[in-house]
């Protein structure tokens, strides 16, 4: 009893002897992130003094982020008369999660669930395949980095949220799905009607493609529930999805996409969703960009290669804050009075949000994508067009679109921390899975250039769009994780109306649609010591790690 009472001594003493020596760490790490801050370059490097609006009811707006999100919030926020400055940490404009997403612009949402949990759990984790079935399973679809995530408090928080919101959702989670899905129509609609204009160039820039989707299914017929495969023939469009579909099988499914054709193992069942769209994000971001800067109506300003490092704020009337200078590695930028700042950074939100000593339940889920040129591809006279993919194309682990030229090739998530870099073993078995799907282009798909984004997943699934209400001035558009991209047009409309001095409940009346549902309040909240402990754990990461933050979304 002794002995055991001096062991419970001696491990209460090595704890704390343990716990103290981390706290110091954290404490001393902090230290060097705030001197590194303090050290900033402290020249005003722009301001709006010499941009003034041309009415009273037109605003100075400062954009953090130049993906999608950003650069189309800019281009809306222009067209209506509205003054503006992008900063943008990488030298060109959507050059991160902009320039790895699919291309899909289907009228429809994943969603945060059981069944969601269960499939990320089961892909990472090999006794979670034996306690909910699939024991073998010949590609992991997400992966994990143990010692980037275990070791950082904020993916804990961001995991605990969304194992909680998956298992246990609250009353008000059909509901905000429902929200959500109206917004997604309602924002993909405007992004299509671009794409529509024959006096646009848009669709022509981004390669868009209208010719539909594939989702292909490998299972057994005999392996399936029969009232459940009577139920998919008969409504083959379920769950959150407003696209319309029929259900394909057997030779009809190659008659549509005669690419499958070279596959190993020939699907069994495909659903058609054949009014799905899709598109380059990184051609629509770059075009949109191109029109901001060269368009004298549209007063934009852009400053690439600026990361904001720290920010400083105010008091404001009642018991809110107020934005009044960026401080960028370039230079200072004042916030005058009555300007609006517009956080898109898509998944690296908490770390400008922490600046402010926000929490923002955000965490990049990163993603490979690969391209290969159909033109090259037909160059060598080896394949035939109706041998290569004519529209989206995917199944349960890839997703391959046409865009144009370009046949984009994408899959994989990953929880790794914020670094872009692709994982060599993730990237090999990413390439042996395309290979699968598509085996005649094998040879080009090993020759590919792999690259990587940051898809900003909000733990409840549900998109952050909306003022900061501890703020006066400060709003934030991100996630909601793999679909932003095509949100982008409507969250730039939104963001626009907001800035115009609309309230959501004005907005909610002209789109039909509760704006409330995606509001940051009570997501977005001050949480000044926990974000002092995730920037001094993101500074040791960052200190060995050479990728530029940039502002991007999926």
């Amino acid at each position: 009893m002794a002995i055991s009472f001096r062991f419970l001594q001696h491990a209460s003493k090595a704890l704390a002897l343990g716990g103290a020596g981390l706290g110091a760490g954290a404490i001393y790490r902090f230290q060097q992130v705030e001197r590194e801050q303090f050290d900033l370059p402290r020249d005003e490097l722009w301001s709006f003094k010499t941009k003034e609006p041309s009415s009273s009811d037109k605003k100075k707006v400062i954009v953090i982020g130049g993906g999608v999100v950003g650069i189309t919030a800019a281009y809306k926020l222009a067209l209506k008369g509205h003054s503006v400055a992008l900063l943008e940490p990488r030298g060109e404009p959507g050059k991160e999660c902009s320039a790895c997403a699919a291309g899909g612009m289907q009228r429809s949402n994943p969603v945060v669930d059981r069944d969601s949990w269960v499939a990320v759990t089961k892909s990472f984790l090999s006794f979670a395949r034996l306690l909910f079935g699939d024991a073998e399973k010949p590609y992991r679809f997400f992966h994990i980095d143990w010692l980037s995530t275990v070791t950082d408090p904020f993916f804990l928080r961001w995991s605990a949220t969304f194992t909680n919101v998956s298992l246990f959702p609250c009353s008000e989670q059909q509901r905000l799905q429902k929200e959500m899905l109206s917004f997604t129509k309602y924002a993909v609609q405007d992004m299509v009607d671009m794409m529509q204009n024959e006096s646009d160039p848009m669709a022509k820039k981004s390669g868009y493609n209208p010719s539909g989707s594939l989702s292909l299914s490998y299972d057994s017929p005999r392996d399936e529930d029969p009232n459940a495969a009577k139920a998919k023939a008969e409504n083959p469009t379920r769950g959150n999805t407003l696209e319309p579909s029929k259900q394909l099988d057997g030779t009809n499914i190659s008659l549509q996409e005669p690419s499958v054709l070279h596959q190993k193992r020939q699907p069994s069942t495909a659903k058609f969703e054949y009014e799905s769209c899709a598109a380059s994000s990184e051609r629509f971001t770059e075009e949109l960009a191109e029109r901001c800067a060269k368009n004298p109506k549209l007063d934009v300003t852009f400053f690439y290669n600026t990361r904001v490092k720290g920010v400083s704020t105010g008091p404001s009337g009642g018991r809110k804050c107020t934005v009044t200078q960026l401080h960028t590695n370039r230079g200072v930028i004042v916030v005058p009075e009555g300007a609006q700042v517009l956080v898109a950074v898509g998944a690296w939100t908490p770390h400008v949000m922490a600046l402010m000593d926000l929490y923002a339940p955000v965490y990049p889920l990163k993603g490979y994508a690969m391209s290969v040129s159909a033109k090259k591809v037909l160059s060598s006279k080896a394949l035939e067009p109706r041998d290569l993919p004519t529209r989206i194309v995917c199944d349960k682990y890839m997703y391959t679109s046409r865009l144009g030229d370009e046949i984009r090739i994408t899959s994989i998530g990953e929880f790794s921390g914020w670094s872009t870099r692709p994982t060599p073993d993730v990237e090999k078995e990413f390439r042996r899975e395309a290979i699968r799907q598509f085996p005649q282009l094998e040879s080009y798909i090993k020759e590919a250039k792999v690259k990587c984004g940051h898809r900003p997943y909000v733990s409840d699934g549900i998109l952050l769009l909306g003022r900061i209400d501890t703020f006066d001035n400060l709003l934030i558009s991100c996630g909601p994780g793999s679909n932003g991209w095509k949100l982008a047009m409507g969250s730039g409309d939104i963001a626009e109306r907001l800035v115009s001095g609309k309230t959501e409940d004005e907005i909610s009346d002209e789109l039909g649609f509760d704006v409330h549902s995606f509001s940051p309040a009570g997501r977005v909240i001050p949480s000044p010591i926990f974000t002092k402990i995730c920037r001094a754990r993101w500074g040791v990461e960052q200190a060995g790690e050479k990728d530029a933050i940039s502002g991007d979304s999926s």
